[in-house]
């Protein structure tokens, strides 16, 4: 993974725009510092969140400000980390270590790791384990039948 930087998720975000799908599905597991592993299901259509299930039950509407594991949600997510990086160095430790892996076609996330901390340090992982564009969704439906 390489350190998250301003001009890596504009390169990120601009991929996503230009070659991504607006509908799509994905599965997301999520390794809170100190907090159990969450397992995200998110479908978009039309760009917008449909649907989200958190370890197998269905949630109610999104809110705008959390658990927002849609592509465009995680981006967001990624742009608010980054103010942390103005936090100054303890020693020669730095106060924070952001590191994100990208898809090279698409720009959508693979994987985001937040370090906060020094000696007791919290990690927060994000991982996309699956990624589902609509067509590839009505395929696999229309193979099936």
């Amino acid at each position: 993974m390489q350190p998250l930087t301003e001009a890596l998720l504009a390169a990120a975000r601009q991929r996503w725009q230009a070659h991504a799908s607006d509908s799509y599905r994905a599965v997301v597991r999520v390794r809170p510092p100190r907090a159990p592993v969450e397992m995200w299901e998110v479908e978009v259509a039309g760009g917008v969140l449909v649907k989200r299930i958190l370890d197998g039950r269905t949630l109610g509407a999104a809110d705008p400000e959390r658990d927002d594991y849609s592509v465009q949600g995680i981006f967001d997510l990624l742009q608010t980390d980054l103010r942390w990086t103005g936090i100054e160095a303890v020693g020669d430790t730095p106060a924070v270590d952001l590191r994100a892996e990208f898809d090279p076609e698409t720009g959508r996330l693979i994987r985001y790791r937040r370090t906060v901390g020094t000696t007791r340090r919290r990690v927060l992982l994000v991982e996309i384990l699956a990624y589902e564009p609509a067509a590839d969704l009505r395929a696999s439906a229309t193979a099936h039948q």
